[in-house]
This record gives structure tokens, sequence and C-alpha cells, in this order.
């Protein structure tokens, strides 16, 4: 593999988000594997502070396509620059995170330039010429080792906390401005109208502390016994899929396949089961702690402590103790 390393940072409301951090230390361990370059391609508008960050995060180089029109994420504009950009550079492997952006961009670009996609990804080797990913299939139940065949670009997104995320400082990386990439000329598609979270809504992706309840929590009125516990710990609430489907929480607190996925420091599942699908969207959490009545719950199998008992009575106990010792 002769070509550079190049990832796609992600950014919201002008800050980066941590899934690329995430990216940039594979990039980093593809690139040095290589003795290629680390290169980040940022787009957006008013991108001072992200490449600022990026500077010292590990990359050699940071392309910068800084224009108004590319302020709000439109599929089409995007992968007008990107494409653009692999097509000059023609890097061995395009790294993005499995996102709303990663899950239209990756797709596309390799169609467009004749590359080779894999999704949702938890980790990526090269050896003795064989690329190869490993990707949960089965609604997360099984993970797969699947071999990459074709010439490069190999473009590969990940699940955000399913990477480590090292701190990486260097140099001052160069920053070049590919702005010119971009041509507002006769794009079909723009954004009308951004549609935010209704207030009071949480995003649960980026709490380092997480109380979740499941089914076991028996009705909607009883959530605030989970609720004390993650305001004592300066947590947030979440839930698992069936609690949204009886209307007791909002779908923003889903945590899951169907839902969000989530990499808090730590997480808490109270009456939670452990389905596979809930399961998958909490792996890359530092420390899960499982309270549950029953002791076969296949949340135990990923919880690095478990509670086998009655949460009204556990989580009070929790709380009370956290109140008492800070």
């Amino acid at each position: 593999m002769s070509g550079d390393i190049l990832v796609l940072p992600e950014t919201s409301n002008g800050e980066l988000d941590a899934v690329t951090f995430e990216l940039l230390t594979k990039g980093r361990e593809l690139a040095d594997q290589a003795g290629v370059k680390l290169i980040a391609l940022v787009l957006g508008h008013n991108l001072g502070p992200s490449v600022k960050a990026l500077g010292s995060a590990g990359t050699d180089t940071i392309l910068v396509a800084d224009h108004p029109g590319l302020a709000d994420y439109n599929a089409e504009r995007y992968l007008n620059v990107v494409s653009r950009v692999l097509e000059d550079l023609s890097p061995s492997f395009f790294l993005l995170g499995y996102t709303y952006r990663g899950i239209e961009l990756g797709p596309s670009l390799a169609v467009r330039c004749n590359g080779s996609a894999a999704s949702n990804c938890i980790d990526l080797q090269v050896a003795d010429g064989s690329v190869t990913v490993v990707r949960p299939m089965f609604s997360g139940s099984v993970h797969a080792r699947v071999e990459l065949q074709g010439p490069p670009p190999y473009i590969v997104s990940f699940q955000k906390g399913a990477l480590p995320k090292i701190e990486s400082p260097s140099a001052r990386a160069e920053v070049v401005d590919v702005s010119s990439k971009f041509e507002e000329d006769s794009f079909r598609t723009k954004i009308a109208k951004l549609l935010q979270p209704e207030e009071g809504e949480v995003d649960i992706t980026r709490a380092e502390v997480i109380v979740a309840v499941g089914r076991g929590i028996g009705d909607k009125e009883n959530i605030r016994v989970a609720e004390d516990l993650a305001r004592a710990l300066g947590g947030t609430l979440a839930c698992s899929r069936p609690v949204v489907d009886l209307g007791w929480l909002p779908s923003a607190y889903h945590v899951g396949i169907s839902g969000k996925t989530v990499t808090p420091k730590v997480y808490i599942a109270c009456g939670i089961s452990g389905a596979s699908q809930h399961n998958a969207g909490i792996t890359g959490s530092k420390r899960i702690i499982a309270i549950n009545k029953d002791p076969a719950a296949p949340i135990f199998d990923i919880a690095q402590y478990g509670i086998v008992g009655d949460l009204f009575k556990v989580v009070p106990e929790m709380t009370r103790h956290v109140k008492e010792n800070g």
C-alpha cells in the first residue's frame, strides 16, 4: 500500500466529534506501518478552531475546504469535494465515521472512485498485502472478519467508540487550502431547514455517565428512580428500545443499533436484559454496570460489574451512597 491515509473529521457546531480522534489513531497506525502520510480533510465553514485542534492530533497534512456552501452538511456537495480530493491524492485508505455522513458518503465514494467500501467496522488490519476489516453482523450477535478485494482506495467507516483514542501530539501539521475543489454550480439539492432537537432533549452520545432503563423499570413513573441516580452522578438518562416503543421516553434517549451508539466512561443498565441490538450500541463504553434480577440476562455477558437484584432496592441505595459521599 503506497498511497497516503486520508481521514474525514466529523464536525458539529464548530467542534470536532470524538470519533475524529479515534479515526486519526487508526490512521496514524496505518500511516506509520506503510511509511506514508496521514492527511485529514475537513469540510465546513469558519473552520479555524477545528483546524487548530487537528494541528497537534497526529496528522501530517490538513486539507481545508472552507466555504459558506459547506457550512451545513449536504451529501451532494460533500461528495463533490471529497471525490475530487480522492482522485487527486489516490490514497490507499479513506477513513470516516459510521455516522449519518459516513453512511451516505462511503458507498457513493466507492462507486464514484472505483474503490471498495466497508461500513460499520470495529477494526482494520493490513498484513501480507491483504486488507481485512472486522464488522458486526446479525444485529451485533456475531463479528465477521472480511477481506476487501480490488484496488484502492479502501473506504472504511468505523463505529464510534470502536477504536481507541490515543493522544498523538506532533509538530504542527501543514495546512493546505483546497476550497477551490468546491464549485457551487449545478447542485440539485440544498438544505431547506435544519431540524433541531426539541428543547429539553439531550445528546446522549456526549455523556460521560449514563444511567439507562429497560422494560424492567415496569412503569413510566418508575423512571424517576434511575433519573435520580443519573442526576446524583452528574450523568444522563437513557433507555433501551422497549421504553421508547411504550412511549415512556422520547427516541432521543434510545441506545442501540436502531438508536444511538454511546461511549461513556460509565454505563449503568437498570432492568435491561441485553438484547444484541442494545448491546451493540454500548460496547464502546469504558465501564458497564448491569443491574438485573435475572442472573442469565445477556447484559451480564458484556458488563464488567453485575448486580443480581431488584433495581428498586439497588438503585436508590446507590443514589443515597453517591449523595452522602459526593
